[in-house]
């Protein structure tokens, strides 16, 4: 892969911003882990991504909550990022926990903005969907179900018997 891409696997979503409020659209990814910040980093600093005396440093964000720091970093989405699911999944079943593995590409740019790198991600592949607090609420509702009593079907139960059918040879 040429240094403008970047493929991370199995990252996990902090947050995902799907929808143009103003801010754009992207994805903000866990990078508390040292070797994905570090390949972040090198990928930012190889291609000088970022304007001005920014370019090549990448923007990470530190917060702290209840389970302790986490390092994030954010990747814009483009109107030409395509998304794919496994099982079925799609870019809507991303949000806190989701993981993703993906593919962002560092460009050039010269507008009436400015001039610099910039980056956006190209492909982005859905492995696990986010979870929520209604997980919590179908399984019990699930659980609730009295379990089948019923018993195991025997031959004795089968509609027909294998010796029924036919030999055709």
């Amino acid at each position: 892969m040429d240094n403008s891409k970047l493929k991370l696997e199995h990252v996990s979503i902090v947050f995902a911003n799907l929808v143009d409020d103003g801010f754009g659209r992207s994805l903000t990814i866990d990078v508390t882990d040292k070797e994905v910040r570090d390949k972040v980093e090198k990928w930012v600093k190889t291609n000088k991504i970022g304007k001005g005396d920014k370019a090549g440093v990448p923007n990470f964000k530190e917060y702290e909550g209840k389970n302790g720091k986490t390092i994030q970093y954010a990747i814009k989405i483009s109107d030409f990022t395509q998304f794919a699911g496994l099982s079925g999944l799609t870019k809507e079943n991303l949000g806190f926990g989701a993981k993703v593995s993906f593919v962002a590409q560092a460009f050039e740019y010269d507008n009436k903005f400015g001039k610099g790198v910039s980056a956006n991600l190209s492909a982005v592949l859905v492995e696990e969907r986010a979870r929520t607090g209604a997980d919590e609420d179908m399984a019990e509702l699930l659980g609730s179900f009295p379990d089948d009593d019923a018993p195991a079907l025997t031959d004795e139960d089968a509609p027909i018997s294998i010796d029924d059918i036919p030999d055709f040879n």
